[in-house]
């Protein structure tokens, strides 16, 4: 058997680093200006998946994180603690959005009539507010009517009941891809005739 023989080991140089490989992102600042305002509205847009909702959030978020910029102490970069905020703002417009569709649509009645005031938890609404809410309810019934079945019945459990896409496909039994499409394309299609209503 041979001896091994030891070999020096040759002095590792410094490494330079190189942003070839890696995106350059703006450096965030406490001043809020536009890169800031895209950062934001990047976030958002991963939340709540549209534009005019998105702006509203990144808005909000800009606000919030000027009215508590001294509660930024440094512990981590001002785009964690950004991040932090716009994340927050966009999860609470999504449960405000969905508690909003929940009592809309757990005031209709089967036959398709609201609940007047003073019968239930909405009894702050005036009579405005329900004839809107009435008139909503009926136009949402009627275009997942004319989906069909299909689609009513998973538009109900995704966005009045709150079931996951996987809880849905699990309990109907359908391929979870199945579930996605028949949801979005049931949003989507309610979406658009209360915009044109």
């Amino acid at each position: 058997m041979r001896p091994q023989r030891k070999t020096a080991k040759a002095k590792k140089s410094p490494r330079r680093k190189t942003n070839s490989c890696k995106t350059t992102r703006p450096t965030l600042s406490p001043k809020l200006g536009d890169p800031e305002r895209s950062y934001v509205f990047a976030i958002a847009m991963k939340y709540v998946k549209d534009e005019e909702a998105a702006a509203d959030v990144a808005q909000e978020t800009l606000l919030l994180a000027h009215r508590h910029r001294k509660s930024f102490r440094g512990d981590s970069r001002y785009s964690t603690w950004l991040y932090r905020i716009a994340a927050t703002t966009s999860l609470m417009y999504l449960r405000k959005k969905r508690r909003g569709a929940k009592e809309l649509l757990a005031n209709a009645k089967p036959d398709g009539d609201v609940k007047m005031p003073g019968d239930g938890p909405c009894s702050k609404l005036g009579p405005e507010d329900t004839i809107a809410n009435r008139e909503c309810v009926k136009i949402v019934k009627r275009r997942l009517e004319q989906l069909g079945d299909k689609y009513t019945e998973i538009f109900w459990m995704r966005y009045l009941e709150g079931y996951t896409e996987t809880e849905i496909a699990s309990k109907l039994q359908l391929n979870l891809s199945t579930v996605k499409t028949r949801a979005h394309r049931a949003r989507i299609a309610v979406r658009e005739t209360l915009r044109a209503a």
